[in-house]
């Protein structure tokens, strides 16, 4: 009896285990991806670690007057063909070459935005004052390739500077040691995250009227606050959350990072300002006084945003500031 037993119980042992080892495992699928990985390009200290890279290619002739000569210039960005308005001074070449202004624009509708015409008077007051000028259009303006006025596109446009500076040595008229940059509202955010990024890759910097505030604010109230726009701003709500969680919001933040900051500023603001909230400047400067960056804060009285009234003073102040260390 114990035989006749033994034996079905000794083959449904057997056939348990050899189906344990014999049998296809199942693998279980791992879990999805999450949309924002530890390594976020966007970040600030991801755009640190990164290379930046350009060659500046000279085309054709825009205009020649008796103080300059500008040309249409080309780079590459992300693979992306970019464009450039460059301003050579007509007076004797410097032997280590002119020194460097990039001319950093605010928003302008990139279809109505000119590589030509927009920003052309700053441009040309820094050239006329002894500077090589460069003014990148940024992707997606006027015959820049790639997309405007998303929701990361002032991060995108960082980059974009960062490799137009790293061309700026294939420039002959050029001195890459004396670099000085502008930036005008949406630029003044552009040129801080340039500026900590790369450290002392610019030896100072203006920003004028920057936009400039805790981010994602910086850019949703220019879609919401100021100038609502319900099917954009949930668009914008929409990318915000795949592409970042609330605790990255710090690491893009320029105004959570000045301390990486490292080189003189001027910041120019008028308090009649209708675009770039005059309390913007305000909370802008005391970061930058706590953090201890070289600052001035300039304020003029009754002005607007593009600080009309007082713009040949403005300028005059950037000159002097540009002045001190090329």
């Amino acid at each position: 009896m114990f035989k006749k037993l033994f034996s079905p119980i000794f083959a449904l042992f057997f056939t348990v285990i050899t189906g344990l080892i014999f049998l296809p495992k199942v693998v279980l699928s791992p879990p999805p991806t999450p949309a924002v990985h530890l390594s976020n390009p966007y970040l600030i200290n991801q755009m640190q670690a990164r290379t930046y890279q350009s060659l500046i290619t000279i085309g054709h002739q825009v205009k020649k007057t008796s103080t300059s000569t500008s040309y249409k210039v080309s780079f590459t960005s992300d693979e992306l063909k970019e464009y450039a308005l460059m301003i050579v001074p007509n007076s004797s070449l410097p032997p280590e070459g002119f020194p460097v202004v990039i001319v950093n624009h605010g928003h302008i509708v990139p279809k109505d935005y000119s590589t030509e015409n927009s920003y052309i008077n700053t441009s040309n007051y820094f050239a006329n004052s002894g500077f090589l000028v460069l003014k990148p259009d940024f992707r997606g303006h006027d015959n820049s390739q790639g997309e405007a006025d998303a929701l990361t596109s002032r991060i995108t446009y960082a980059v974009d500077v960062l490799n137009l500076l790293a061309g700026i040595k294939s420039l002959p008229q050029a001195n890459s040691e004396k670099i000085f940059m502008y930036g005008h509202s949406m630029g003044g955010d552009v040129t801080l995250r340039v500026l900590e990024v790369c450290g002392t890759c610019v030896q100072a910097a203006t920003l004028w009227a920057p936009a400039v505030t805790s981010w994602p604010d910086s850019f949703l109230y220019f879609v919401h606050g100021k100038n609502s726009n319900p099917d954009r701003y949930a668009s914008m709500l929409l990318q915000l959350h795949q592409q970042f969680t609330p605790d990255q919001y710090t690491q893009v933040s320029t105004l959570d990072n000045l301390s990486l900051v490292k080189v003189p500023v001027n910041l120019h603001q008028g308090t009649a300002d209708q675009s770039v909230p005059f309390t913007w400047g305000e909370k802008l400067a005391g970061k930058l006084k706590a953090v201890g960056v070289n600052y001035h804060f300039y304020v003029y009285e009754n002005d607007n945003h593009d600080i009309s009234n007082h713009w040949s003073e403005a300028l005059a102040r950037d000159v002097e500031l540009f002045n001190q260390y090329k």
